[in-house]
Protein backbone atom coordinates (compact mmCIF):
# COMPACT_ATOMS: atom_id res chain seq x y z
CA UNK A 1 0.00 0.00 0.00
CA UNK A 2 1.31 3.48 -0.33
CA UNK A 3 1.07 5.38 3.27
CA UNK A 4 -2.21 6.54 4.64
CA UNK A 5 -4.85 5.58 7.09
CA UNK A 6 -5.59 2.50 4.98
CA UNK A 7 -2.01 1.06 6.02
CA UNK A 8 -3.39 1.39 9.25
CA UNK A 9 -6.39 0.47 9.56
CA UNK A 10 -5.01 -3.03 7.53
CA UNK A 11 -2.66 -3.51 9.77
CA UNK A 12 -5.30 -3.32 12.63
CA UNK A 13 -7.58 -5.83 10.76
CA UNK A 14 -4.57 -8.45 10.24
CA UNK A 15 -3.62 -8.32 14.45
CA UNK A 16 -7.05 -8.56 15.44
CA UNK A 17 -7.71 -11.56 13.19
CA UNK A 18 -4.46 -13.11 15.22
CA UNK A 19 -2.48 -12.95 12.20
CA UNK A 20 0.98 -11.25 11.98
CA UNK A 21 1.58 -8.34 9.18
CA UNK A 22 4.38 -8.18 6.87
CA UNK A 23 4.67 -4.98 5.41
CA UNK A 24 6.23 -4.84 1.81
CA UNK A 25 6.62 -1.54 -0.31
CA UNK A 26 4.54 -1.52 -3.78
CA UNK A 27 7.28 0.12 -5.89
CA UNK A 28 9.56 -3.28 -5.24
CA UNK A 29 10.61 -4.89 -8.51
CA UNK A 30 8.22 -8.05 -9.30
CA UNK A 31 11.20 -10.31 -8.18
CA UNK A 32 12.00 -8.97 -4.89
CA UNK A 33 7.99 -8.68 -4.47
CA UNK A 34 7.55 -12.61 -5.34
CA UNK A 35 10.40 -13.71 -3.03
CA UNK A 36 9.50 -11.77 -0.51
CA UNK A 37 5.63 -13.03 -0.47
CA UNK A 38 7.47 -16.80 -0.90
CA UNK A 39 9.78 -16.88 1.53
CA UNK A 40 7.63 -15.29 3.78
CA UNK A 41 4.64 -18.27 2.89
CA UNK A 42 1.98 -15.44 2.43
CA UNK A 43 -1.26 -16.38 1.44
CA UNK A 44 -3.47 -13.18 1.66
CA UNK A 45 -2.48 -10.06 0.36
CA UNK A 46 -4.14 -6.89 1.49
CA UNK A 47 -4.01 -3.57 -0.73
CA UNK A 48 -5.54 -0.78 -2.28
CA UNK A 49 -7.25 -1.12 -5.42
CA UNK A 50 -4.93 1.55 -8.05
CA UNK A 51 -2.18 -0.61 -7.00
CA UNK A 52 -3.87 -4.63 -7.10
CA UNK A 53 -3.14 -4.78 -11.30
CA UNK A 54 0.28 -3.14 -11.03
CA UNK A 55 1.60 -5.91 -8.50
CA UNK A 56 2.03 -8.47 -10.42
CA UNK A 57 0.65 -11.17 -7.42
CA UNK A 58 1.00 -14.72 -8.28
CA UNK A 59 -1.98 -16.88 -8.63
CA UNK A 60 -1.88 -18.38 -5.70
CA UNK A 61 -2.08 -15.32 -3.23
CA UNK A 62 -5.75 -13.94 -2.11
CA UNK A 63 -5.97 -9.86 -2.50
CA UNK A 64 -8.12 -8.18 -0.92
CA UNK A 65 -8.60 -4.01 -1.65
CA UNK A 66 -8.90 -2.54 1.81
CA UNK A 67 -10.78 0.43 -0.24
CA UNK A 68 -13.21 -2.02 -1.98
CA UNK A 69 -16.60 -2.19 -1.21
CA UNK A 70 -16.97 -5.71 -0.51
CA UNK A 71 -14.94 -5.06 2.69
CA UNK A 72 -17.43 -3.62 4.24
CA UNK A 73 -19.93 -5.96 3.65
CA UNK A 74 -18.63 -8.50 6.08
CA UNK A 75 -19.86 -8.78 9.82
CA UNK A 76 -18.18 -6.59 12.11
CA UNK A 77 -18.37 -8.14 14.99
CA UNK A 78 -15.30 -8.17 17.34
CA UNK A 79 -13.37 -11.12 17.32
CA UNK A 80 -11.39 -12.52 21.00
CA UNK A 81 -8.32 -12.20 21.33
CA UNK A 82 -6.31 -15.30 20.79
CA UNK A 83 -2.69 -14.37 20.68
CA UNK A 84 -0.21 -14.27 23.17
CA UNK A 85 2.53 -12.29 24.43
CA UNK A 86 5.07 -14.96 22.51
CA UNK A 87 3.03 -15.46 19.57
CA UNK A 88 4.26 -13.32 15.90
CA UNK A 89 3.15 -10.24 15.47
CA UNK A 90 5.15 -8.79 12.11
CA UNK A 91 8.27 -9.31 10.48
CA UNK A 92 10.22 -6.94 9.18
CA UNK A 93 12.48 -7.83 5.65
CA UNK A 94 16.18 -6.37 6.36
CA UNK A 95 17.61 -4.40 2.67
CA UNK A 96 19.90 -7.70 1.98
CA UNK A 97 23.08 -6.74 2.70
CA UNK A 98 23.84 -10.40 1.57
CA UNK A 99 22.52 -9.95 -1.23
CA UNK A 100 18.88 -12.12 0.20
CA UNK A 101 16.58 -10.15 2.12
CA UNK A 102 16.08 -11.78 5.71
CA UNK A 103 12.86 -11.55 7.80
CA UNK A 104 12.89 -10.87 11.06
CA UNK A 105 10.07 -11.90 13.34
CA UNK A 106 9.08 -9.81 16.12
CA UNK A 107 6.55 -10.96 19.05
CA UNK A 108 4.11 -8.91 20.51
CA UNK A 109 5.91 -8.94 23.86
CA UNK A 110 9.20 -7.58 22.30
CA UNK A 111 6.82 -4.75 20.13
CA UNK A 112 4.44 -3.62 23.42
CA UNK A 113 7.73 -3.65 25.75
CA UNK A 114 10.06 -1.55 23.00
CA UNK A 115 6.39 0.60 22.92
CA UNK A 116 5.64 1.03 26.46
CA UNK A 117 9.12 2.10 27.17
CA UNK A 118 9.52 4.53 24.87
CA UNK A 119 6.38 6.18 26.52
CA UNK A 120 7.60 6.42 29.50
CA UNK A 121 10.53 7.56 28.71
CA UNK A 122 9.65 10.32 26.71
CA UNK A 123 6.46 10.43 28.53
CA UNK A 124 4.10 10.56 25.64
CA UNK A 125 0.63 11.20 26.27
CA UNK A 126 -2.84 11.70 24.91
CA UNK A 127 -1.58 15.18 24.64
CA UNK A 128 0.71 14.74 21.94
CA UNK A 129 0.86 14.96 18.49
CA UNK A 130 3.45 12.71 16.41
CA UNK A 131 4.67 13.18 13.06
CA UNK A 132 4.80 10.04 11.36
CA UNK A 133 7.10 9.88 8.47
CA UNK A 134 8.55 6.20 8.54
CA UNK A 135 7.33 3.39 5.48
CA UNK A 136 5.36 0.79 6.98
CA UNK A 137 8.29 -1.57 5.71
CA UNK A 138 10.45 0.07 8.11
CA UNK A 139 10.72 -1.33 11.66
CA UNK A 140 10.12 2.34 13.19
CA UNK A 141 6.68 2.11 11.69
CA UNK A 142 5.76 0.44 14.26
CA UNK A 143 6.44 3.14 17.03
CA UNK A 144 4.32 5.30 14.65
CA UNK A 145 1.22 3.37 14.84
CA UNK A 146 1.10 1.29 18.10
CA UNK A 147 3.29 3.89 20.14
CA UNK A 148 0.81 6.69 19.21
CA UNK A 149 -2.19 4.80 19.53
CA UNK A 150 -1.23 3.09 22.62
CA UNK A 151 -0.24 6.90 24.15
CA UNK A 152 -4.02 8.04 22.83
CA UNK A 153 -1.56 10.29 21.06
CA UNK A 154 -2.88 11.86 17.68
CA UNK A 155 -0.40 11.01 14.30
CA UNK A 156 0.05 13.34 11.42
CA UNK A 157 1.05 11.16 8.77
CA UNK A 158 2.85 12.33 5.93
CA UNK A 159 2.17 10.75 2.03
CA UNK A 160 3.68 9.66 -0.73
CA UNK A 161 4.86 13.39 -1.32
CA UNK A 162 8.67 13.99 -0.87
CA UNK A 163 7.86 17.70 1.27
CA UNK A 164 6.88 17.66 4.74
CA UNK A 165 4.43 20.17 4.64
CA UNK A 166 2.26 18.08 1.88
CA UNK A 167 0.18 16.21 4.72
CA UNK A 168 -3.32 14.44 5.42
CA UNK A 169 -5.25 15.94 8.14
CA UNK A 170 -4.58 14.76 11.81
CA UNK A 171 -6.00 10.78 12.31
Amino acid sequence: MEKGWEQIVAVLGVMQSGAAYLPIDSALPAERLHYLLNDAEVSLVLTQSHLRDTLDLQDTLHCLTIDSNNLWETPNNNLEPIQSPDDLAYVIYTSGSTGTPKGVMIAHRGAVNAIATTNQHFNVTAGDRVLGLTALHHDMSVYDIFGVLGAGARSFFQMQYSSVTQFTGWS
